[in-house]
C-alpha cells in the first residue's frame, strides 16, 4: 500500500513537471526556429525588392537576377529551371524537394528557402545560403534537447525525494499500526488463555452449562481472530522471511484434502487439476495460509450444488494457483477495494459470520515468479 501510494505521487509529480519543462523547451525551440527563418525570408524579400527596382544594388549583385549565395529557381512538374548560370544540379534537387514539401519556409542542408506559387502548377523557390545561421539554429536545438534531458533527470530525482518525503508520515503511521496489531495480539493471548482455562475448570465442576459453552465459543472465536492478527503482522514483516524450497503440488493437495469434508457437507462439487512435482522457493506456511483463505472463501460463497475448481500449473517461470467457485460475482466497483485491509463487500454478512477481512490481505492478483 505504501509503495503504491509512493509510486502514484512520484508519477503525478514526474509527469506534471515533465510536461511543463518539455512544453517550455518546445515553445522556445519553435520560437527560435520561426524567428530565424522569418528573419532570413525577410532579408530575401528586401533583396528581391532591390533587384526588381534596380536601385541601391548590393555589392554582391552581379546582374539583375543573380546575387551571390541567393538562388531563384522555377519548379514545374519536378522540372527545375533558372535564368542564372551558376545553379548546380544539387541546388535544383533541393528546390524540387522543398517545392514538394508542405512548408513554404524552412531550411534544407545549408540553405534557407522560401516557396511561392507561380501559375497553376508552377512554384518559385528562393534559396539563400546561410551556413552559419543554420549551424547556430541546429546548435540551439541540440542544446535545448540536452537541457530538456537534464531537466527530466533532475525532475526524476526531485520527484523521488518529494514522494518519499510526503509518504514518510503515512509510512511511519502504518508501521506503528502494524506494531500495535502485533503487540495487542500478543497481549490478548494471555487473558484469553486464562479465561479458556477457567471456563474448562468450571465446566468440569458444574458439568454442561450453556453459559459456559457460550464463553468457550467466544474464546475460540477470539483466539481465531488473535491468531489471524498475528499472521497478519508476521507476513507483513519482510525481515522475518524464511524461504525454503518445497513441493508446492503436495502442499496444495494436502490443503485441499483438509477442506474436502466441509465441501461435501455443503453439497459442493470439487474438481482438482494439480500438476505434479512443482518445486517452489518461498514460505511454506504462507502458501498454505493463502490457499486456506481462498478455499474457505470459495466454500462460503458457493451455493449448494455449485462447483469449486482448484488448478495448479507451471508455465515457463510462472507458477499459477487458481481457485474458482460458482457464486455471485463481485460488483465491478468493489473489485479494486477487496485487496484493502479489513475491507468487506458485504459488511452485514461479515458481522454475522464474525469475519473481519483479515484473511484476504496477502492474496495476489498475479502469479508469483520463482
Amino acid at each position: 500500500m505504501i509503495n503504491k501510494l509512493r509510486k502514484k505521487i512520484f508519477w503525478i509529480i514526474q509527469i506534471s513537471l515533465s510536461v511543463i519543462v518539455l512544453g517550455v523547451i518546445i515553445l522556445f525551440t519553435t520560437y527560435n526556429y520561426r524567428n530565424t527563418i522569418a528573419s532570413s525570408v525577410m532579408f530575401m524579400n528586401r533583396l528581391e525588392g532591390k533587384i526588381e527596382k534596380k536601385e541601391d544594388k548590393p555589392k554582391e549583385l552581379n546582374d539583375e537576377n543573380n546575387v551571390e549565395g541567393v538562388y531563384k529557381i522555377e519548379v514545374n512538374n519536378d522540372n527545375a529551371t533558372s535564368k542564372s548560370d551558376n545553379i548546380t544540379d544539387e541546388i535544383k534537387n533541393y528546390a524540387i524537394k522543398v517545392s514538394n514539401s508542405n512548408f513554404n519556409e524552412g531550411y534544407i542542408e545549408n540553405y534557407i528557402y522560401k516557396v511561392r506559387k507561380l501559375g497553376i502548377n508552377g512554384k518559385e523557390v528562393t534559396l539563400i545560403e546561410s551556413e552559419s545561421t543554420i549551424k547556430q539554429l541546429k546548435t540551439t536545438m541540440v542544446v535545448s534537447i540536452l537541457i530538456g534531458l537534464g531537466g527530466l533527470i533532475i525532475i526524476y530525482i526531485i520527484a523521488k525525494k518529494i514522494a518519499k518525503t510526503i509518504v514518510k508520515p503515512v509510512e511511519e503511521t502504518f508501521e506503528k499500526q502494524k506494531q500495535f496489531v502485533s503487540d495487542a495480539s500478543h497481549e490478548l493471548k494471555t487473558p484469553l488463555a486464562v479465561i479458556e482455562a477457567n471456563a474448562d475448570v468450571l465446566q468440569d465442576k458444574v458439568g454442561e452449562n450453556k453459559w459456559i459453552t457460550y464463553i468457550q465459543n467466544e474464546v475460540q472465536s477470539m483466539n481465531k481472530l488473535v491468531n489471524d492478527l498475528l499472521v497478519l503482522a508476521r507476513m507483513e514483516n519482510t525481515s522475518t522471511s524464511n524461504n525454503q524450497k518445497f513441493d508446492l503440488s503436495k502442499e496444495v493437495q494436502m490443503s485441499v484434502s483438509s477442506f474436502e469434508s466441509m465441501i461435501y457437507e455443503n453439497k459442493i462439487e470439487l474438481e482438482t487439476n494439480i500438476n505434479e512435482a512443482i518445486e517452489f522457493n518461498g514460505e511454506r506456511e504462507d502458501i498454505k495460509h493463502i490457499i486456506s483463505i481462498l478455499l474457505d472463501n470459495a466454500i462460503k460463497h458457493t451455493k449448494e450444488g455449485g462447483k469449486i475448481i482448484v488448478n495448479t500449473l507451471k508455465e515457463k517461470n510462472d507458477i499459477k494457483i487458481e481457485i474458482k467457485n460458482q457464486g455471485d460475482a463481485i460488483p465491478e466497483e468493489e473489485r479494486e477495494k477487496i485487496f484493502e485491509r479489513f475491507y468487506r463487500v458485504d459488511k452485514a454478512r461479515s458481522r454475522s459470520e464474525k469475519r473481519y477481512g483479515l484473511r484476504t490481505f496477502n492474496c495476489k492478483r498475479n502469479s508469483r515468479k520463482i
